[in-house]
């Protein structure tokens, strides 16, 4: 068995298992049978391009990331979770990606501010809530 082929299917075979995914619905999603589809895991055999692409396609990842360890070794990511987010992220528009961005770095702690303060109001007694809605009514209505 040829290690570059035997490498190659042990990837695909562990990235198709990180999304809990059978040889048969991998086989279905992309158009390659069943049998092909173990082979490719197993090693057994070679494949063409144009295969290995929709195979990638359906795991949500690229060739680039089946392809042996040796080839570009400074450049892999070997977490699956990680890569196969990456590469939603790869998928995106420079607008869904600046909206992401904007929620981590300024939603997402006002988030964390926001729940001590739910926290806080939760606290308050009937009299004080009162206060503080008799409060904002005021503000809102200048």
């Amino acid at each position: 068995m040829n290690e570059f082929y035997k490498e190659l299917g042990e990837k695909v075979n562990k990235y198709r298992k990180a999304i809990n995914m059978s040889t048969t619905t991998l086989s279905e999603l992309s158009g390659t049978s069943q049998s092909t589809i173990s082979k490719i895991e197993n090693g057994a055999t070679a494949t063409n391009i144009e295969t290995l692409l929709k195979i990638c396609e359906v795991l949500g990842i690229t060739l680039y990331d089946i392809l042996p360890s040796e080839i570009f070794p400074e450049f892999k990511i070997t977490d699956p979770d990680k890569l196969q987010l990456l590469n939603v992220f790869n998928q995106m528009s420079k607008s869904e990606l600046k909206l992401i961005q904007t929620f981590l770095t300024n939603i997402l702690p006002t988030l964390k501010n926001l729940t001590s303060l739910i926290k806080a109001l939760d606290q308050l007694s009937d009299e004080e809530r009162e206060f503080l809605i008799s409060f904002f009514d005021s503000i809102s209505n200048n």
